[in-house]
């Protein structure tokens, strides 16, 4: 086998995107009833500042969610996960279990170290995929096979 990583991703975040879109439709009204009602331009200012709020809280926003993802790499010898802040490795020799739950994998190392994966996003199929090829790597190391 060889290496592979597998990304688990937050959930898009969508209450900021919906925020931004409301700050850029009053922006954008703000902006144009000036000209249209003569209304005096620190009105259009402000809705500038408005719309100028919605793209900076996008940026944000999609900065966040790229930065929060988290990378498992699995190898013949162990993994290496790599998260915003964190990093975990481990060979799968020291593996003694692995529980799951709907929507987290816990990799146990004895009765202390306990290295979980969470999907805030619920199952989705990168985390189906990569227990599945955990299970695979695990399998192997411990010199399992499938009967033919």
């Amino acid at each position: 086998m060889s290496s592979r990583t597998h990304v688990l991703t937050p959930p898009l975040p969508l209450r900021a995107v919906a925020v931004a879109a409301v700050l850029a439709i009053f922006g954008a009204a703000l902006i144009v009833l000036p000209a249209a009602l003569r209304l005096p331009g620190v009105i259009a200012f402000l809705g500038w500042v408005l719309l100028g709020g919605a793209v900076a809280l996008l940026v944000v926003a999609s900065l966040s969610w790229r930065r929060m993802r988290v990378f498992a790499e699995f190898t013949d010898e162990g993994y290496l996960i790599t998260g915003p802040g964190s990093q975990e490795q481990g060979s799968w020799a020291e593996v003694t279990k692995v529980t799951q739950a709907p929507t987290s994998l816990t990799i146990h190392h004895g009765p202390e170290r306990r290295v979980r994966l969470v999907s805030r996003r619920g199952v989705t199929a990168e985390m189906v995929h990569l227990t599945a090829d955990l299970t695979q790597r695990l399998d192997a190391s411990r010199g399992y096979h499938a009967l033919p």
